[in-house]
């Protein structure tokens, strides 16, 4: 039986691709989308792109905690994102790992 080889980015070329891909689709016509920093540090979260801020919003993903120092988003927004967050929580967690293991990330939901 012939093997399967699939070729990984090195994990050079994978930051280079996007240090930070989204894992969610577009939220409220494109001006929020949740992403996954592929050089990040514990514990597992994510980062929120708003009105093009990427760092300063940022939520664990098991608790839901809004991590310091940061911004809040408008409460409307931050409840959206707890939300999604707590429906995708397996999901994200898979992608956590396959960001720390320089796999590739996909979009999750």
């Amino acid at each position: 039986m012939a093997q399967a080889f699939v070729l990984m980015p090195k994990k050079s070329e994978i930051k280079e691709l996007n240090p930070m891909p989204p894992v969610s689709h577009p939220f409220k016509k494109g001006a929020m989308v949740v992403l996954m920093n592929y050089s990040d540090h514990a514990p597992p979260h994510v980062h929120v792109r708003y009105q093009g801020d990427v760092g300063g919003y940022r939520i664990e993903i098991r608790t839901r905690i809004w991590m310091k120092p940061g911004k809040d988003l408008p409460p409307t927004l931050g409840r959206l994102v707890e939300t999604w967050v707590e429906a995708h929580e397996p999901e994200l967690l898979e992608q956590w790992e396959n960001a720390r293991q320089h796999r590739p990330v996909s979009i999750v939901g």
